[in-house]
């Protein structure tokens, strides 16, 4: 029975992706954000393909990652398998980490992980640390992969938010800086640029799509965000409390 149903769900996934390959979407029906700047563009429009909007379907669905919550998965992110606090993930440790959180995610299935979703999540756990591997010295910053990846957990907007403050708050002051804050916003725009089937300024100028293009887009994005803010909400020494972030978030900051 057990090897019916692997059989039976390989034979789904491939009919599935063979379909999904011979779609061709509309690009018109591609998913488009505005990324604000302070810089003379105005800043970017960001287009995200049909394509890949279903592969991060897949991923987080056919993985189990919807299943998991975000603390479970940043304590493989952030701690390793002998308990040891990481401050880098080189690719080494970067591999384990994935592979603790995957065999963790897996359990939340009632089946057997195909082998095609199992070369899909290969080649996105890949480009995943390209992505945030932005200095290409093959080594990243745990702390902000961890808040990006909670993208893909499972669990609620404001649960997520709150993990992520407590990663931050790296001195249990109950408060973040400016510079915490800074990697939270480019942690999520790591992601969203990666993910992105193209890129183009708001005014219509051209844009390259080197790594220090995307680099800068998500640099001038993070400053505009960050700005925001500490604008609207004036804290006293630059620092944030939880209760003041997540209010402005919820009434429209997230947009």
């Amino acid at each position: 029975d057990q090897a019916h149903d692997q059989a039976h769900d390989q034979a789904h996934d491939q009919a599935h992706d063979q379909a999904h390959d011979q779609a061709q979407p509309d690009p018109k029906d591609s998913l488009k954000f505005h990324l604000l700047t302070n810089d003379p563009h105005r800043g970017y429009m960001i287009s995200i393909t049909p394509n890949q909007v279903d592969l991060l379907n897949r991923i987080v669905t056919r993985t189990g990652l919807c299943q998991t919550e975000a603390p479970a998965i940043c304590n493989f992110i952030m701690v390793d398998s002998k308990s040891r606090k990481l401050i880098n993930l080189t690719k080494k440790s970067y591999d384990n980490a994935m592979q603790r959180i995957f065999t963790h995610a897996f359990r939340t299935l009632p089946g057997a992980v195909s082998e095609s979703t199992k070369q899909e999540l290969s080649t996105f756990s890949e480009d995943l640390f390209t992505w945030f591997d932005r200095s290409g010295n093959k080594k990243i910053r745990a702390l902000e992969f961890a808040c990006g990846f909670t993208v893909l957990c499972g669990g609620s907007k404001s649960d997520k938010l709150e993990h992520i403050f407590e990663l931050l708050d790296q001195d249990n002051d109950s408060l973040v800086t400016k510079q915490e804050i800074i990697l939270f916003v480019q942690s999520f725009l790591v992601i969203l640029m990666g993910v992105s089937s193209s890129f183009t300024h708001l005014d219509g100028t051209p844009t390259g799509t080197d790594a220090a293009s995307v680099a800068r887009a998500i640099n001038a994005g993070t400053e505009w965000a960050t700005s925001q803010v500490f604008d609207a909400l004036k804290p006293r020494d630059d620092k944030l409390c939880f209760d003041d972030f997540a209010d402005w978030y919820t009434k429209g900051g997230y947009q």
